[in-house]
Order: C-alpha cells, then sequence, then structure tokens
C-alpha cells in the first residue's frame, strides 16, 4: 500500500482507494493523481492499495487483498485518519467493484465504514444490461474488453460469476451496508448496472447519493487533465465525500 496525506488541515477521515483497471492492469502509481486528489480536495489520509492482479492471481485473490487492506486500515486508524474518525472503501471500475465487495463483507464483519464510493463500478458480471447494448463499442470500454478482463479474473463458471464478491448486485440483502456514493457515466457499458445498484442499495434503506454524469465514458477519473467535463465531474465527487465526512464530524 502507500498512504497519501492532505497537505493541509487534519484529516476527517481515511480512504482506502482501489484502483481501476479490469482487475488485470493499473497500480497505485496509475492511480497516485487520483489518490492525491482525495487527500487533498477531501481532506482525508487515502490506503492506495496495490492489489494482486489477475491472471496471475484470478479471484479471490484480489478482492481478499482489497479486504484485507479494509481490515488493516480500521485496526490501524489511530496512524492513519484518527482514532475515531470515519473509514471509507472506494474505487472506480474492478476498483469500485471491490469497494462494494469489501463494504459487504465489513457490514458482516462489524467494522463500520462511513461511506463506500463507488465510480462507475462493475457490480453485475453478467453483463446483460441495455447499456451494454448501447454502448459495448465505440466508447473506450467495449465489451470485448469486459468478457476478456472477466475470462481473465473470474472464468465462466455461472457459480463465481453470481458470488456477491464478484457481482455486488446479485447480494440477497444488501440492508446495513455503508452509505453510497454512486457516480455512472453516460456513454459506459457499465451504466446502467450502476444505476441498478444504487437503486437496490436505496431499496435496503441504504443512503445514497448517486450522480450519472450524461456526457461522460468510462474511465473519465483518468482524463480529468485534459477532459473539463471529466475534471469538473472528479471535483464533485471529491467534493461529495468530504461533504458527508464533514457531516459526521
Amino acid at each position: 500500500i502507500e498512504t497519501v496525506w492532505p497537505v493541509e488541515g487534519q484529516p476527517l477521515g481515511t480512504l482506502v482507494y482501489y484502483h481501476g483497471g479490469g482487475w488485470i492492469i493499473g497500480d497505485i502509481d496509475s492511480h497516485q493523481a487520483h489518490a492525491i486528489r482525495f487527500a487533498n480536495r477531501s481532506r482525508v489520509v487515502v490506503v492506495n492499495v496495490d492489489y494482486r492482479l489477475a491472471p496471475e492471481h484470478p479471484f479471490p485473490q484480489g478482492v481478499d487483498d482489497a479486504i484485507a487492506a479494509a481490515k488493516w486500515a480500521a485496526a490501524n486508524l489511530a496512524r492513519l485518519g484518527g482514532e475515531g474518525r470515519p473509514l471509507c472503501v472506494g474505487g472506480d471500475s474492478a476498483g469500485g467493484n471491490f469497494a462494494a465487495a469489501t463494504a459487504l463483507v465489513c457490514r458482516d464483519s462489524g467494522i463500520k465504514l462511513a461511506a463506500q464510493v463507488l465510480i462507475y463500478p462493475a457490480t453485475d458480471m453478467r453483463m446483460d444490461t441495455k447499456s451494454y447494448e448501447m454502448f459495448g463499442e465505440g466508447f473506450f470500454l467495449t465489451r470485448k474488453g469486459m468478457e476478456w478482463a472477466r475470462a481473465n479474473y473470474v472464468g465462466d463458471d455461472p457459480a463465481l460469476i453470481d458470488d456477491p464478491r464478484v457481482s455486488p448486485l446479485r447480494a440477497t440483502d444488501l440492508a446495513g451496508t455503508a452509505p453510497a456514493l454512486v457516480y455512472t457515466a453516460g456513454f459506459d457499458p457499465l451504466r446502467d448496472e450502476g444505476i441498478a445498484y444504487a437503486a437496490k442499495l436505496k431499496a435496503a434503506g441504504v443512503k445514497v447519493v448517486h450522480r450519472n454524469f450524461d456526457s461522460l465514458i468510462h474511465g473519465f477519473v483518468g482524463m480529468s487533465a485534459v477532459v473539463q467535463a471529466a475534471a469538473r465531474a472528479m471535483d464533485d465527487i471529491v467534493a461529495g465525500l468530504r461533504h458527508e465526512l464533514a457531516n459526521l464530524s
């Protein structure tokens, strides 16, 4: 892991962050700029997690690392965001998938999370939504790319695909899960499953803030330096987390 501290001010809490990359690519370096942005704009200590990647380390090794990192952070808050300060998990794409899965495990393990920040998360590896039909080609992330990622990460066993650690949307009970900040992109194959997960959380009585950035595509967090709409979206996301944590203090 890499720990990123805010430049100014007492931390409002700790964010355990999981990078995207289809469970296959990416690392803490590829997402360091995002960690720094969250640290300084949301005013949190960011635990940037370098989990094991497929295909060398298929399911459940990566998500096991994600869960272990959250448990470690929960046990070490005194030297992170501060004893008694809120603990959150978050991530983008495959990292959003890990954050959602980790939030479910934390609920069942008695670890209190203040928020789960899910940025265009993969929540249903069945990949049968309308947005896959509409945006499966020509919008950066493709259906073929997701099928390749799924094959390398989890294979094609239906029982594994429906495991809540792979497809959190398939969990039978979401009640008691951490409050969720869910962000989706308008031209993203994963859009509909992100929207569906937000709706299912809300139906289970979980506090949910959902925002769909209508004009953006999957992966926009990595485009904020060159795409103005992506920069504005990231500003909204980091401000949303800071607002949630400030309301707890």
